[in-house]
């Protein structure tokens, strides 16, 4: 009941708020121009080719387009889809390998996790990965090398090489560690299947686009890796305060018994549970150690990590409560899980009377964090006091112990809608769309040139193309366009225009046109107001136009 209520929540209010720019909004197009070209092999972002990420998410989510429409739901679904597959394989295995409860706790335990929570609902690829990575990995453990590849397969189409590298990265040391063969991990018919699953969408997409091996293994492999050209470099300890933050609360419970990881490293050939702990230890410790030399770092690169903590966690407690009679095991980790909880839903409460200055927040952000910090705060209290009761009771009640694990988790899609409102509004180009769509000259075709700017949303809301007038083409956030740009410039019909195009629209205006800039772009906005009337400002981005309308008045 309590994993049936977590799954509820995290498809609370899935499309009740619009897409966040860059990524969301991004990807929610590459799938509404998939669907409607039926063009399900190459994908396109505002009409020209985007191979900075595979095929699997995007002709998800156009498959859930082609039935519910282009919407923010149908955008999200499909994370959410595959992190529900991921909860499924999880009971499934844990269930068959450590019992029943054992497979319920697993799967409540990845479902209360906050990373895991944030990215079942987030239009972007790594909850499609995380499935991949878990079902290799379990399958490896479960002796079904071949089912391991195929899944390894699905995912370097969903993510890229990184679906290899996580199994391996976890399978390869402990194979090592236990004494095992590593050539068992590499079987001529999981090899094949591998093959069948990857090869037929990389060779049909090289096919059409002769570039690309060369971008996928060059640049956006061995560069993101080895290079800081991607700009998202970061200290080597950027993993370790996210580590506990994304995993919580049931890190606690899955470290407890830390302290006995030398007697699980010295029976580590011989003992089952020591070779389970060195799995689960492996898993987290190989993958974290490429990710923190990788130059390139993002927090949800932590999601295909999150799995051996769940395990851990329903391992350990249900273990400690069958062999110490029915309640125990729920001691484990309590006092420590009490404290946290309580010290950071005090200070939540506390940022109802104070919030940080120097945060920068829109008007509707900062008047939607005091009541959502307010809430979270309570929760997260009601939780360490559910966790402290129900151990210290004379009759120690697992199930109370583990609602209030679960409890704060469960609780932020429901309490934090007002504050994901605000920030859709602050981050997406939902609103400047529906203002834009109102100036529509009736019966007119209304194009739109961004200046040096281009919201990623902007063409999903408004289900057509937008040009963008550009020296570097930087605005669509796709290297692959960037590394071909000047290729992308040519014919007439490319979105992707010369730097002062939009002058030239805005002299000879023909058509009604509306010119989009940044909001903090004082040189163009300056000569926009000069010649034509304002829309609006909204976000980081100001509208202008239309200009036809302009010149008739």
């Amino acid at each position: 009941m309590l994993l049936f209520a977590a799954v509820l929540a995290l498809g609370f209010n899935l499309g009740g708020y619009a897409l966040f720019d860059p990524d969301e909004g991004r990807n929610a197009e590459v799938a509404r121009e998939m669907a409607a070209t039926n063009d399900y092999v190459l994908p396109h972002f505002d009409g020209l080719p985007y191979l900075d990420k595979p095929i699997v998410y995007f002709a998800s989510a156009a498959a859930v387009m082609e039935v519910l429409g282009p919407t923010e739901t149908a955008a999200r679904l499909p994370a959410y889809l595959f992190t529900l597959a991921t909860l499924i394989i999880v009971v499934w295995f844990v269930r068959r390998r450590w019992g029943t409860d054992a497979g319920w706790l697993a799967a409540l335990a990845l479902a209360t996790m906050p990373l895991v929570l944030a990215y079942a609902r987030t239009t972007i690829m790594d909850s499609a990965l995380a499935f991949c990575t878990t079902l290799a990995i379990l399958a490896f453990w479960d002796e079904r090398p071949v089912l391991a590849w195929a899944a390894i397969g699905l995912g370097s189409i969903t993510k890229g090489p990184v679906a290899i590298l996580i199994p391996l990265a976890t399978l390869m040391p402990y194979t090592l560690l236990t004494g095992g063969k590593l050539r068992r991990l590499f079987p001529l018919a999981g090899l094949g299947v591998f093959g069948l699953v990857a090869l037929p969408w990389f060779l049909a997409v090289s096919r059409r686009v002769p570039e690309f091996p060369h971008y996928v293994f060059v640049r956006e492999t061995f560069e993101r890796v080895t290079t800081k050209s991607f700009h998202r470099t970061a200290p080597f300890w950027y993993y370790l305060p996210i580590v506990p933050v994304a995993a919580f609360p049931w890190i606690v419970p899955a470290l407890a018994r830390l302290r006995n990881w030398r007697w699980a490293w010295l029976a580590r050939r011989v003992n089952p549970m020591a070779q389970e702990a060195t799995l689960l230890a492996c898993w987290v410790l190989g993958p974290l150690l490429f990710f923190t030399l990788n130059q390139s770092k993002l927090p949800q690169y932590l999601l295909p990590l999150m799995p051996p903590f769940a395990l851990a966690a329903a391992r350990l407690l249900t273990r400690e409560t069958s062999e110490l009679g029915g309640g125990g095991g729920i001691g484990v980790g309590r006092r420590t899980y009490a404290v946290i909880a309580a010290l950071f839903g005090i200070a939540l409460v506390s940022l109802t009377i104070w919030l940080p200055a120097p945060i920068s927040l829109t008007p509707g952000e900062r008047a939607a964090i005091p009541q959502t910090a307010l809430a979270l705060g309570i929760a997260l209290l009601i939780s360490a006091g559910l966790v402290w009761y129900a151990g210290r009771a004379e009759r120690p009640r697992p199930a109370l112990a583990v609602m209030g694990y679960a409890l704060t988790v469960m609780a932020m899609p429901i309490v934090s809608g007002q504050l994901l409102t605000a920030v859709g509004e602050d981050r997406s180009s939902a609103t400047i769309a529906r203002v834009i769509q109102n100036a529509r000259p009736m019966g007119a075709e209304l194009e739109v040139v961004g200046v040096a700017a281009f919201p990623t949303s902007l063409p999903f809301y408004l289900r057509h193309q937008v040009l963008l007038a550009s020296a570097t083409a930087r605005e669509l956030t796709s290297n692959f366009v960037i590394d071909y740009q000047e290729q992308f410039r040519q014919g007439s019909t490319s979105p992707l225009k010369p730097a002062e195009y939009w002058r030239g629209r805005v002299r000879q205006c023909r058509t009604p046109v509306v010119f989009v800039a940044r909001a903090n772009d004082a040189p163009v906005r300056a000569q926009l107001d000069s010649v034509l009337p304002l829309l609006a400002v909204e976000g980081k981005y100001a509208a202008y136009g239309p200009c036809a309308a302009s010149s008739a008045r």
